[in-house]
C-alpha cells in the first residue's frame, strides 16, 4: 500500500506541480488505496483461518488465541494480563507471533464495567525479550453479525467493516474520541468517556469478542 501512495505522490507532483485539482485527485486516490488496504486486512481478520495455531505455549500446545477473564470492574487489557501472570502465569514459546489475538470474557455481566484495550501491550511476562504489540483491530458481534473496527497505525484513524459491505472511515472527531479513551491513564475518565460516546465508539466496549494486536515496528 505504501509503495502505491509514494508512486501517486511523486507522479502528481512531478507531472502536475502546483495544480490544486490534481492535488485533490491525488488525495482521493491515496484515500481509496488506503481504504482498499484496510478492507483487505479486515476481511483477513474476519477469516478464522488467519488465527489457526497462531499461539504456541511453552508446553508445545498450539491455540488460535490467548484467553483471559476480566474481573468485576473496568480494567485495561494490560492489567488483566498482568494480574493473570501474578496468579497463574503462562509462558509462550518462540518465535513471537506476528499478531496476537486475544479473547477476554467477563466474570460478571456488569454493564458499567468495561474492558479497555491497551494501546501498547507488553508481554515480557509471558515471553521474555519479546517485542511490544500495538492494538490494530477489535472484532465485535452485534445481532449475530460481526463488525471489525481497525486502526490505520500510521495515521491513527479508525475504520469499520462488515462482510459484504464497504469499509467506512470514522470521522475525525470519532477517531479522536476513541483514541482519547484508549490513551487515557485514568480508568474513571475512560469509563465516563465510554458512557457518553457515540454509539459507533461505544460498540467497541459493549460488544467486543476479540482483540488483535500486531508486533510494533
Amino acid at each position: 500500500m505504501f509503495l502505491l501512495e509514494i508512486f501517486f505522490k511523486k507522479y502528481f507532483h512531478l507531472v502536475y506541480p502546483g495544480n490544486n485539482d490534481n492535488e485533490d485527485l491525488f488525495k482521493y486516490l491515496e484515500n481509496e488505496t488506503r481504504i482498499g488496504y484496510i478492507q483487505s486486512r479486515c476481511a483477513e481478520y474476519l477469516d478464522m483461518k488467519t488465527f489457526r495455531h497462531k499461539i504456541c505455549f511453552d508446553s508445545g500446545e498450539y491455540v488460535d488465541e490467548l484467553e483471559f477473564y476480566a474481573p468485576v470492574g473496568s480494567s485495561t487489557i494490560q492489567q488483566i494480563i498482568n494480574d493473570r501472570q501474578d496468579s497463574d502465569p503462562i509462558q509462550l514459546r518462540r518465535p513471537a507471533p506476528d499478531i496476537l489475538p486475544i479473547i477476554i470474557s467477563k466474570i460478571a455481566n456488569d454493564m458499567n464495567s468495561f474492558i479497555i484495550p491497551s494501546e501498547i501491550l507488553n508481554i515480557n511476562s509471558m515471553l521474555p525479550r519479546s517485542p511490544k504489540y500495538q492494538l490494530e483491530a477489535i472484532i465485535c458481534e452485534i445481532n449475530e453479525r460481526q463488525v471489525i473496527f481497525i486502526k490505520h497505525l500510521s495515521t491513527n484513524e479508525w475504520y469499520y467493516y462488515q462482510n459484504k459491505y464497504t469499509c467506512e472511515q470514522f470521522s475525525s472527531n470519532l477517531s479522536e474520541n476513541l483514541n482519547e479513551i484508549i490513551q487515557s491513564r485514568s480508568i474513571d475518565r475512560q469509563t465516563r468517556l465510554i458512557q457518553s460516546a457515540h454509539f459507533l465508539v461505544s460498540m467497541i466496549f459493549y460488544n467486543p469478542i476479540k482483540y488483535i494486536y500486531k508486533q510494533e515496528t
